[in-house]
């Protein structure tokens, strides 16, 4: 997305989270839920807001986006969990995708993502996808099916290779505290990595051999 097509939606989200946080602020909660998007923040940590605001942004930029390309047969773009997931329990394997799309997108922070048409063609030719769909006759007419690297078993586009830019930058963090003496710190960090690759079912084997080879090697540095 060009940032000049996200500029006319800033000042628009900063008002509605302005709006957001003083009736938090005024019921005295601590959390309050980000506009449109609907995930959960701290009104306190006034740090993040402009990252939250950005993402909001990026969020209405998509849907602007694939409401002028999207089928004619589409509901609008969901943006937040709830909608989206309601529209992959739909009946239609229509509303499905569109849901399945959204929910990709929003995993990938409203970032850098396959256009609808590219992702649903590789939809159907996915093996994690519900075969209802991979099979319905009007969908691979439509979007014929086309083997597409990157999906992984909730049908989100690009989530293993984010997983492997952040390994990375947590193995960077890690050294950087072994080298400062911080082992125990360290140590920790490891186990964070170690705990994010078990929680996405990815085995070193799997890795990018760099973060294999941390995994299998890395020494104790508190002796």
């Amino acid at each position: 997305m060009k940032d000049a097509f996200l500029q006319k939606f800033e000042q628009h989200v900063a008002g509605l989270f302005e709006a957001v946080r003083a009736k938090a602020e005024a019921a005295g909660e601590k959390y309050a839920c980000t506009p449109l998007t609907d995930e959960l923040f701290s009104v306190r940590h006034e740090a993040v807001l402009p990252y939250l605001e950005r993402q909001v942004c990026r969020a209405l930029a998509h849907r602007q986006s694939f409401r002028e390309t999207a089928p004619h047969w589409s509901p609008e773009l969901p943006l937040s969990s709830a909608e989206y997931e309601k529209m992959i329990g739909s009946k239609s394997c229509q509303i499905a995708v569109v849901g399945f799309f959204g929910r990709s997108l929003a995993t990938a922070n409203w970032g850098t993502h396959l256009n609808f048409r590219d992702y649903v063609c590789g939809l159907m030719a996915c093996e994690y996808t519900p075969p209802c769909i991979r099979l319905d006759v009007e969908l691979r007419l439509e979007f014929p099916p086309r083997e597409i690297i990157g999906f992984d078993r909730n049908l989100c586009w690009g989530s293993h290779e984010r997983i492997y830019e952040i390994m990375q930058q947590l193995m960077r963090e890690e050294e950087i505290w072994s080298r400062c003496g911080m082992a125990d710190e360290a140590k920790e960090m490891r186990g964070a990595i170690v705990q994010l690759l078990r929680t996405d079912g990815l085995l070193s084997s799997q890795l990018h051999p760099k973060i294999g080879i941390f995994l299998d090697f890395q020494p104790d540095r508190r002796n």
